[in-house]
């Protein structure tokens, strides 16, 4: 007797819970496409969507994690160039949001991610840092001049 009623009690607690979870999946089946269509108008005017902040600063914090980098990488001092590298991705990933040119977004991303890696390593070659530095002050100067011209 005790077991049947355990079995039906397990039973009804197992219906109800799927049918609590049925009902709260719906809600948010249907605020997903709301949520969908309000970030495709705001791409349609990106204005609404481009950040009141001055990106500036970010570049300067950018410029100044490649050197601490480069230089750690020379001295031998793995663990801070690898926080410098990891600092230079988080920095370049504040920018983005101030990019309209989406190929020079990838390629700063990319370039970043590329010295990361390269410091992440444990044996990153110093010369072969210093090209990929340079290549990312390049891509650096065009992202300046690309957020100069830009208007927030």
């Amino acid at each position: 007797m005790k077991k049947s009623k355990v079995l039906l009690g397990a039973a009804a607690t197992l219906v109800i819970m799927s049918l609590v979870a049925g009902c709260g999946s719906g809600e948010k089946t249907a605020a997903q496409p709301q949520a969908g269509q309000q970030q495709a108008a705001g791409h349609a005017g990106h204005s609404q969507t481009m950040p009141k902040e001055d990106p500036m600063p970010f570049m300067k914090d950018m410029d100044k994690a490649l050197q601490d980098a480069v230089k750690q990488v020379k001295a031998g001092q793995t663990m801070e160039a690898q926080k410098s590298a990891g600092q230079l991705v988080s920095t370049t990933e504040k920018v983005m949001p101030h990019m309209m040119d989406d190929a020079l977004k990838d390629n700063l991303r990319k370039a970043a991610a590329d010295i990361k890696d390269s410091v992440n390593s444990g044996k990153a070659d110093p010369n072969a840092l210093e090209g990929k530095m340079k290549a990312m002050q390049e891509l650096m100067k065009q992202t300046t001049a690309h957020l100069q011209s830009m208007s927030h």
